[in-house]
């Protein structure tokens, strides 16, 4: 799940079909049916506690029966050297201010938020608010043992690598950054105090998430979209409803290929009326829940 990064929740029309709750076996999972083969599509959790999640049950049968995955992101965009180079090009101000000079009426606020929590702001303090905030969440999520390399994409990019599987992405990992530093500087300066804000909540909200995503319980998840996204529309905008009319398009681009395909992308991308799921549907796409 992308986290206050990435949320939210809209359309109208879809609401009256009947989309299951909690499922009771595990999180959820859809296939879309084309003439000639099937698109699987998992929410996935990016960041989980080792060894709370194993791949099994209908994700590791739709694993088994596609030729091909598709991630957010293509993991060879993903190497250190990538990565470096993709955080210079948008985490840091290319005006060389830092971010108590980005931070401009707000900077005695995050100090003072910060040192309520203990966290010092100096490491992060090349960066632009909106990666800052990115940072301190993550680090946050780390003390409490969630990390990356136990996230759902680690698990099937692992395997996948292991058995030749094809793996690609919807998305450049500069693309899903630059949606970040397109935000005007008042939002950017929003982002990074309830980044600070949130932390004192962390653990509880990520079991909170973690507990409805095992459970298959997309209301629970949906409500959380809503929450994220409460108030910041042009953010709801950006980070959900936009790339997942685009991801639609790459999706049905799949159906009546000659392989079958798992998708797997963040949970809160499948829930609500803007979910890919509902999406989905509304085109005429043949999509159950399994």
């Amino acid at each position: 799940m992308s986290g206050p990064s990435i949320r939210a929740a809209f359309a109208g029309l879809l609401l009256a079909l009947a989309w299951p709750t909690a499922h009771a076996d595990g999180p959820a999972l859809w296939a879309i049916s084309g003439r000639t083969n099937t698109v699987y599509l998992f929410g996935s959790v990016h960041l989980l506690r080792p060894g709370e999640y194993e791949l099994g049950g209908p994700l590791a049968e739709a694993y088994e029966d596609a030729e091909a995955i598709y991630l957010e992101v293509d993991p060879k965009e993903l190497s250190p050297l990538a990565m470096a180079a993709a955080t210079a090009s948008r985490a840091v101000d290319p005006a060389g201010r830092t971010l108590f000079e980005l931070l401009g009426p707000d900077a005695a606020l995050a100090r003072e938020q910060a040192e309520r929590l203990g966290i010092d702001l100096t490491p992060v303090g090349q960066f632009e608010p909106w990666f800052a905030g990115l940072v301190l969440v993550s680090l946050a999520l780390a003390k409490h043992g969630y990390v990356a390399e136990a996230g759902i994409e680690q698990l099937v990019q692992s395997r996948a690598a292991e058995d030749g599987k094809d793996t690609l992405g919807f998305e450049t990992l500069d693309e899903q950054l630059a949606l970040l530093d397109a935000m005007d500087p008042r939002a950017q300066r929003e982002f990074l105090l309830k980044s600070l804000s949130d932390i004192e909540r962390v653990q509880h909200a990520v079991v909170r998430l973690v507990d409805a995503w095992r459970g298959g319980d997309v209301e629970t998840l949906a409500r959380e979209l809503d929450s994220e996204f409460s108030g910041a529309p042009d953010l709801y905008d950006a980070l959900i409803l936009r790339r997942n009319l685009r991801w639609v398009e790459r999706i049905e681009a799949l159906l009546d290929d000659n392989r079958d395909y798992l998708v797997v992308v963040g949970a809160l991308h499948l829930v609500g009326s803007d979910g890919l799921p509902r999406l989905l549907a509304a085109r005429g796409a043949c999509i159950t829940r399994r």
